[in-house]
């Protein structure tokens, strides 16, 4: 039944509510069938979660993380709910990459390693060591950056492996709780390269360790040198730096990694089988007029080119998806702040007391300021009378229920990955965004 009638909020459409009780539902092939008891089986939704780039700025994600998980112990009514029990798939960006790593990492409880609240206050606490340059260093830092890179791994890699290593053995993309994609740019092969756990579970040359991963997509260059890293199995080479150059916002990487794979993914027919919530970390927002850029050269250009690259790419991949969800774009998401002021830029690596206030300041701004979407064809608008805080309340009622509607079975599949990456995907065409 090729071209049967979209799937709203889990309700069948009611010309196949009227089909007879001996059917059953079957919708990995579009077939509506009943149950015995004549009631209409719960057409599960993919829930995703997509993390941006952003350096310390990733407390801005970290605090509307740490709200949702709130809003979800309180709705739900259980204390010990955790970010990593309502997502069936988590996607970050360099820091967005290490705050999905740490929310979907299990501990030795099996429980995730971080609650939300944990993870911008380890930011907040943990960032003036990581982006911190030795006294003997400092008569010549502004040169750091320039001719060498600014800041030394040795601190942001002590604090991953104080988390990311058990027992004197590192964990790796098969530890997490929950698929996962994370991405770098890797020099060897000029091009994109995406972790992902399922690839891991798969084949031991896809399967890394999480600490190097971490580095990986945070290899900022000028801030870190790259990473070097191998597969557990020594067959796969990466030298990675920071994922935000190529995927700053990975919501579409992970909306894609659903549609082509059939096997932990099953009967995903298009965007209206998710919900998916996508936190940036800020975007410039800077305008500039004609008169002011007629006679800029190359220098004038530097620092507003990042910016436009930075906020372009993101906000590119926010009106794609957002038009990708059409009659069904309330289950998507995107809770962002905008308007950053222009020194922004150099405070991704401002560990100071001072930018931290001032950070969480700006994410409670966020989080009570109006939410806005991509409408077709009518740019950015405001939800009226609609608070990012209201829209993440509802976000964790339609999660809440979600969880409730699948019982014991948390997991969207069951079913064992096959041999090769190659058979995730079905024999039928891609499904198109």
């Amino acid at each position: 039944m090729t071209n049967m009638m979209p799937v709203l909020n889990g309700i069948l459409p009611t010309h196949l509510q009227e089909k007879g009780e001996e059917e059953s539902l079957d919708i990995r092939n579009g077939i509506s069938q009943r149950s015995e008891s004549g009631a209409i089986p719960h057409k599960k939704k993919v829930c995703i979660l997509s993390i941006d780039g952003g350096g310390m700025r990733g407390i801005i994600p970290g605090r509307a993380l740490a709200y949702l998980e709130e809003a979800l112990q309180r709705k739900g009514n259980n204390k010990d709910a955790r970010i990593a029990d309502y997502f069936d798939i988590a996607a970050g960006t360099s820091i967005g990459g290490i705050l999905a790593t740490m929310l979907f990492t299990a501990g030795r409880d099996g429980k995730p390693l971080f609650t939300g609240e944990e993870t911008w206050r380890l930011i907040a606490e943990k960032g003036k060591q990581i982006f911190r340059i030795p006294k003997t260093q400092q008569a010549w830092a502004k040169l750091r950056g320039m001719v060498t890179p600014r800041y030394s791994t040795k601190y942001l890699e002590a604090l991953l492996k104080q988390y990311l290593v058990r027992d004197n053995s590192p964990l790796t993309l098969r530890d997490t709780l929950k698929p996962m994609l994370i991405p770098c740019y890797n020099l060897e092969t000029a091009g994109s390269f995406l972790f992902s756990r399922t690839w891991a579970l798969i084949d031991e040359k896809w399967n890394f360790n999480l600490w190097e991963i971490c580095r990986a997509t945070s290899a900022v260059p000028s801030f870190f040198k790259p990473a070097k890293m191998r597969s557990i199995n020594g067959v796969t080479s990466c030298t990675a730096v920071d994922g935000g150059l190529i995927m700053n916002n990975p919501t579409a990487a992970a909306i894609t990694h659903v549609l082509h794979n059939k096997v932990e993914f099953p009967g995903v027919e298009g965007t209206r089988d998710m919900l998916v919530l996508s936190l940036g970390t800020g975007q410039f927002d800077q305008k500039y007029d004609y008169g002011q850029v007629r006679h800029w050269g190359a220098f004038q250009w530097a620092t507003p080119v990042v910016k436009i690259v930075l906020d372009g790419i993101s906000d590119m991949v926010d009106h794609t998806v957002s038009m990708s969800f059409g009659d069904w774009h309330k289950q998507y998401l995107r809770v962002q702040v905008s308007g950053l002021p222009g020194k922004a830029l150099k405070e991704m690596d401002d560990g100071r007391m001072s930018n931290v206030k001032k950070l969480v300041k700006l994410a409670d701004e966020m989080l009570d300021s109006p939410c806005t979407e991509h409408l077709p064809y009518g740019g950015r608008s405001e939800i009226e009378h609609t608070s990012n805080r209201d829209r993440l309340d509802w976000f964790a009622e339609q999660l809440i229920l979600e969880h409730q509607a699948r019982g014991s079975r948390t997991a969207f599949s069951d079913t064992p990955l096959p041999d090769s990456p190659s058979q995730l995907e079905s024999p039928a065409p891609p499904v198109p965004l």
